[in-house]
């Protein structure tokens, strides 16, 4: 298929022809990249360490019969992604990750994986009652006849709103400010693999920007209905982000840095801000930032 000629009238703009050569059982690049991204999902890195490059100038595949293995099935499946989710999930190396045998070749077996800026954004929305399930609408640009960007004034407006990230607004002369805090996306080419940074700023981030204050308030809230007594706020709290109760250990840390934050704080909210304040400290946590 390759250095094939197209045909030299096209009734249309010839996508449909492009469309065709992609999934060309002939070639079999295009089902290779795919089940590459989505190892590298699952396990950190891809069979293939260049994810955008499977030329001569990239990586060997670590394992290329399993690479040709898994493209075939996806695409003798239909190109169905959850059939080959559910695959490498079912597979004996997923089931070893972590240990010597979890491994093909030199790709490891796993690695822990920050979430991604969109995760992170949209878990935080979730976890406190805020995340607008609703499709995303179109922005409300200014009429052409308001515009009056020029080379040093530049649109960069941000249109922030509570849907899930997928529908925020990315223009590529900056980034959005989330976005680019924890390493979203170059908005000017394919970002095949992310950079994984920890940098002051991301803990900053989680002690002063209004987003996770805001969170905090409208999660506490939630809490303070559900519950009466502090001790069972935590754990429902524990529970909804984490997944687990709180050890014996972290909840009485717990109830007396609320304590010690009350008497150090003044005004008649004092206990509600005290929860606050550990619902920050949950968000901005290892465990709830990372997947295992």
């Amino acid at each position: 298929v390759g250095g094939d000629a197209t045909e030299r009238e096209l009734t249309g703009s010839g996508r449909l022809q492009l469309a065709e050569w992609l999934v060309h059982p002939e070639n079999p690049l295009t089902a290779r990249v795919i089940v590459n991204r989505v190892w590298q999902y699952h396990f950190g890195f891809g069979l293939v360490r260049t994810p955008n490059d499977f030329g001569v100038r990239g990586s060997a595949p670590a394992d290329s019969e399993l690479l040709d293995y898994l493209a075939a099935r996806f695409v003798r499946e239909g190109w169905s992604f959850k059939s080959l989710h559910r695959l490498i999930l079912r597979s004996a190396v997923w089931q070893q990750r972590g240990s010597a045998a979890g491994m093909v070749s030199d790709v490891p077996g796993v690695v822990r994986r920050r979430l991604s800026a969109e995760e992170i954004r949209d878990s935080i929305l979730a976890v406190s009652g805020q995340l607008d399930r609703s499709p995303g609408m179109a922005h409300p640009f200014p009429q052409p006849y308001e515009w009056g960007f020029s080379q040093h004034g530049p649109f960069s407006t941000v249109y922030d709103h509570r849907r899930r990230s997928v529908y925020l607004m990315t223009p590529r002369l900056r980034r959005h400010p989330f976005l680019g805090l924890f390493d979203g996306p170059d908005t000017n080419a394919s970002t095949a693999d992310r950079a994984r940074t920890t940098v002051p700023t991301q803990a900053l981030f989680f002690m002063n920007d209004p987003l996770v204050h805001e969170a905090a308030a409208a999660w506490s809230v939630r809490l303070e209905e559900a519950a009466h007594e502090d001790t069972e706020r935590l754990r429902l709290a524990w529970r909804q982000a984490l997944l687990r109760l709180p050890e014996a250990e972290e909840l009485s840390d717990a109830v007396d840095f609320m304590q010690d934050y009350e008497e150090s704080f003044p005004g008649g909210d004092r206990r509600h801000r005290s929860l606050e304040a550990v619902l920050r400290s949950l968000l901005g946590s290892n465990e709830f930032l990372h997947v295992d």
